[in-house]
């Protein structure tokens, strides 16, 4: 993460801590629903206020008397929040009232982190000045406590006026905001439930920041994650699996989709996992491939679990060409075997994503481009449009990722696609952009 303060939100399960982070940042970015355990691994995101930017945390909710696994695990996701955060918001649900679990985990944050600045809020209260509704909540022996709804935003400007009073103003200038968005391209790693998605995202990054589970369905939320090696820094987002369409969901699995083809959407770079144990491309698989080909990202193939699939000499032979006859349009990616379990070949696969990342900033200098459209003509010129003589006046390349060319010519709706793709060729055989759709759209 960067070196700026981390506040970790703290709680019991749906108490509102969801909420209260997408109030702060200022945008829906964490799933929020009614039903308790939605948040389930560590999601994070940067915000600002009085000129103090900070990261915030948001964790699962916890159940100090729940034993089952994926609990256990979503302690020890709490536990990584704790270690990394320089301060703790506590939030209760003040409709509820004051329950025996909200002092069990106040006890444990006053035990075990009585050195983080911690702030108490009691959340869902639609009339902050209802010391009725507050009244219960000095049991706990705090104060002050601050009362707030994170679903009408009263009570947080004071709140967080109070929480970033002593952080250092670490506001970043226009132009280093512009130069960390270009150097941050997002990285997502999408695929079907269940082929190790999650456990890839936590071997790339050192560290069990996603909750790993053989239940498919275990990640719920996309999760956003700034990550630092060898002095750069990546922007990785770890997704929930896609399922099939005609499987029933229930509201926070439907948004969780939709959060996931959001992040297909929106993203520079998209890993696409695939299962090698099963030695096959599923229905599944080609629809998730299709989503990344509409979104126009750049795109690595990862072949994960590769430690429990055929190892014959032929087999990856085969995957390769399966591969490429199935997804024709996703020609331009690269492909790896993993397995993120023992970490085979997981930095290469960073080598990957460096090489993809810079073929994606590579231009073609002006001069080249003008002799690639001349020789172009010259081999070929297009056919008339209309019975008129179509003129092609230049090719400039906009700036990217992604890859796109603009032909600028005296028709533009004239240009065949077939020709459209004969000229893409030509640019090819001067680079080849490995990673990368390369488009060409027409204009004056």
């Amino acid at each position: 993460m960067d070196s700026i303060p981390t506040i970790a939100i703290i709680g019991r399960p749906n108490v509102g801590k969801s909420s209260l982070m997408n109030r702060i940042v200022g945008y829906r970015h964490a799933i929020v629903d009614p039903t308790p355990g939605v948040t389930r691994d560590r999601n994070y995101a940067e915000s600002t206020w009085n000129g103090r930017r900070f990261n915030l945390v948001d964790t699962g909710g916890l159940d100090p008397d729940d034993s089952k696994p994926i609990m256990t695990s979503i302690r020890q996701q709490v536990d990584f929040a704790l270690n990394e955060a320089e301060a703790i918001i506590f939030v209760c649900d003040g409709q509820a009232g004051l329950v025996p679990d909200d002092k069990q985990i106040l006890n444990f944050l006053r035990k075990q982190w009585s050195k983080h600045p911690m702030y108490v809020v009691i959340n869902k209260l639609d009339n902050p000045n209802n010391d009725l509704q507050l009244s219960e909540f000095y049991e706990l022996g705090i104060d002050p406590i601050y009362p707030i709804s994170a679903v009408h935003g009263h009570g947080v400007a004071d709140l967080l006026d109070v929480v970033v009073e002593k952080m250092p103003r670490n506001m970043l200038s226009e132009e280093d905001e512009q130069r960390q968005a270009r150097e941050l391209e997002r990285i997502a790693i999408v695929g079907k439930p269940n082929v190790g998605k999650s456990m890839l995202f936590n071997k790339l990054i050192g560290e069990s920041r996603s909750i790993v589970d053989n239940v498919a369905g275990t990640t719920r939320d996309t999760i956003l994650f700034k990550f630092t090696r060898a002095g750069k820094t990546y922007n990785f987002i770890d997704t929930a699996g896609l399922r099939r369409p005609d499987r029933q969901k229930d509201d926070v699995e439907q948004f969780s989709v939709y959060r996931t083809l959001g992040a297909i959407k929106s993203t520079d770079l998209a890993i696409l996992v695939m299962d090698a144990s099963l030695g096959e491309i599923t229905y599944q698989d080609k629809r998730i491939a299709g989503r990344i080909i509409d979104s126009g990202a750049g795109c690595i193939i990862v072949w994960n679990k590769w430690d429990i699939s055929k190892h014959d000499e032929h087999f990856w032979t085969q995957l390769i060409r399966q591969t490429r006859e199935e997804f024709p349009l996703l020609a331009f990616a690269p492909m790896v075997a993993t397995s993120a379990r023992t970490g085979l070949r997981v930095n290469k696969l960073f080598d990957m994503i460096d090489h993809v990342q810079e073929t994606g900033r590579r231009r073609i200098a002006p001069e080249v481009l003008k002799s690639i459209l001349f020789d172009a003509l010259t081999i070929q010129p297009p056919p008339a449009f209309k019975g008129r003589e179509l003129k092609l006046k230049s090719i400039i390349q906009l700036e990217g990722p992604p890859i796109v060319f603009k032909l600028k010519c005296s028709e533009p709706k004239g240009v065949h696609f077939s020709y459209q793709r004969y000229l893409l060729n030509h640019i090819r055989q001067e680079e080849t952009f490995e990673g990368w759709p390369v488009k060409l759209i027409t204009g004056h």
